[in-house]
């Protein structure tokens, strides 16, 4: 049943009949059938309307009026003109009766977010951050949000004469409060913009209430949250970027190499601008995401922006099955082992255990772990890297959330493991998350030396939960720590030898990084060897 909505009906006329003791030449009549409103005309408030109220101002004189209505947190406001011998007749929704939309996905989110976000969410910025989710899906005009120092406010269209309403709502007390205001919002949508189809309404909200909180968290709808379920096994089809929000935009982390984005020329910390033509200005990050994979053998065409371009560029990519091998090893000379993990999967410590065991001519001596370009991945993954190369007992990462389950130490658990090996780690802006996880253990406890550029610094943990209905949600929960008690949150890990990586062509032929992560590493095996 669609939901019916009470209104304040608020009648402008001349010469209106009402009660004998305030009849006078120009009268306004206000009414309502609503309880607990209280209206204004232009700045002089004429008092409180219950169910069988009609309150009378006099002398009001022709030309505009503001009208202002208050219920509770809300308050409503329109510009109304008024000719000599005009009847005008203005309705402003003030409440819902019936069945309101169910917003179901909202209310389980926002509780998911009331409990276990990080920090306690700001639900009066949840609610303007959903506003605006709600502005950018419906038609230009529609519905205009701002932040004022009265409050945030919307504008909306409605019934003429007098045109659009304006909405203030004062700062949300709790989750439900907001959640009231939501539903509220969501049920003007569906009367200013009837095309628009209430699931969209519900994703539009949730995904700018949870950009709101931080540019990690978002709702994840059934398939994107499938893609992510194969995603983590390694497999899924695209093009091989991994996208953030940084500074509003949509950030390049890292091209995963060989596939279609890194074989093009993409590069870590490119903008994309748009997406097959769409300005991605206003697209959240699932959006992103969802708009660039597809079938294998069809294509995207992204706009991209370098820091040294003038104008965007036009990438044509073929979508592919990307299958992110994790771990690739080789050796660089007798004893010297070379290891890049490219994404932290259930399978990586596994698969660095086999390499590790894995060399021919003899015992390994030291070793170069490659951790550029690493987005990131699973926590427990970094946990059971950094452990093979730390004493039993050794503090890995800390996590610190609100709730018992987030905050956490995570300790080396192998009584067995390849302590004072001699490690150089490479890494750069595309190292991320759970690559720093892993840099920062192994600086903290082995010494082991960081060659290259500064690291992201994502310094968050991301938990996903299910949702009903199949769908999902990525909150931030936690933040982590360094062994040391270090936080790279928005600062990264900064090398000891800062190496500027070569062009894609230079390092057809070499990779000036890695040559001085074997210089430094050929030296610390000499030094350990007493040479």
């Amino acid at each position: 049943m669609r939901a019916r909505s009470l209104a304040v009906v608020i009648v402008l006329a001349q010469g209106l009949c009402a009660p004998a003791a305030l009849a006078q030449s120009g009268t306004l009549a206000l009414t309502s059938t609503v309880s607990g409103v209280e209206a204004w005309v232009d700045e002089a408030p004429v008092g409180q309307l219950r169910s069988d109220a009609a309150l009378v101002v006099s002398n009001l004189s022709a030309g505009p009026h503001r009208i202002v209505a208050k219920k509770g947190t809300r308050t409503w406001e329109r510009a109304v003109p008024v000719a000599a011998d005009e009847r005008t007749s203005v309705q402003i929704q003030i409440d819902l009766v019936g069945q309101a939309p169910v917003l179901k996905h909202l209310a389980e989110v926002a509780a998911l977010a009331d409990t276990m976000y990080v920090v306690q969410p700001d639900f009066t910025q949840f609610r303007l951050g959903a506003l605006r989710g709600l502005e950018k899906l419906l038609p230009e005009g529609a519905l205009a949000v701002a932040s004022t120092a009265e409050g945030d406010a919307i504008t909306y269209r409605g019934p003429p004469p007098g045109g659009n309403t304006r909405l203030l709502f004062a700062p949300a007390a709790d989750r439900e409060d907001a959640l009231r205001d939501l539903v509220f919002v969501a049920s003007l949508a569906r009367e200013t913009a009837p095309s628009v189809q209430l699931p969209n309404v519900e994703q539009a909200m949730l995904q700018g209430g949870l950009g709101a909180l931080d540019a990690h968290s978002a709702f994840l709808d059934r398939d994107t949250y499938g893609d992510m379920q194969v995603e983590i096994s390694g497999a899924f089809v695209g093009i091989g970027i991994e996208l953030t929000r940084k500074d509003q935009a949509l950030s390049v982390v890292t091209p995963i190499e060989g596939t279609p984005a890194h074989r093009a020329g993409i590069q870590t910390g490119d903008r994309v601008v748009s997406i097959d033509g769409t300005l991605a200005a206003g697209m959240t990050l699932p959006d992103a995401v969802k708009r660039i994979r597809g079938r294998a053998g069809t294509k995207v065409t992204l706009g991209v922006l370098r820091e040294e371009w003038d104008a965007p560029r036009d990438f044509e990519l073929e979508r592919e099955a990307i299958r992110v091998q994790s771990v690739q090893s080789r050796e660089l000379e007798p004893g010297i082992g070379y290891v890049k993990i490219r994404q932290f999967q259930e399978k990586t410590a596994d698969d660095l255990e086999a390499a590790l065991a894995g060399w021919k001519n003899g015992p390994l001596r030291g070793l170069v772990l490659d951790l550029r370009n690493n987005p990131g991945g699973l926590l427990t993954a970094a946990v059971e890297v950094a452990e093979k190369f730390l004493q039993y007992g050794r503090l890995v990462v800390s996590t610190q959330g609100r709730v018992k389950g987030q905050s956490a130490r995570f300790t080396a658990s192998r009584k067995k493991a390849h302590t004072g090996l001699p490690i150089v780690l490479l890494v750069n802006g595309g190292s991320a998350s759970a690559s720093e996880i892993v840099a920062g253990a192994l600086q903290d406890w082995s010494g082991a030396l960081l060659v290259g550029s500064r690291t992201f610094g994502k310094g968050s943990v991301q938990t996903i939960i299910p949702l009903s209905d199949g769908a999902g949600l990525r909150l931030t929960t936690a933040r982590y720590y360094t062994p040391k008690g270090r936080s790279i949150d928005g600062t990264g890990l900064e090398p000891e030898t800062t190496v500027a990586a070569g062009t894609l062509t230079e390092q057809g032929a070499a990779d000036p990084q890695l040559e001085r992560a074997l210089i430094e590493l050929r030296t610390r095996v000499a030094r350990q060897n007493g040479r």
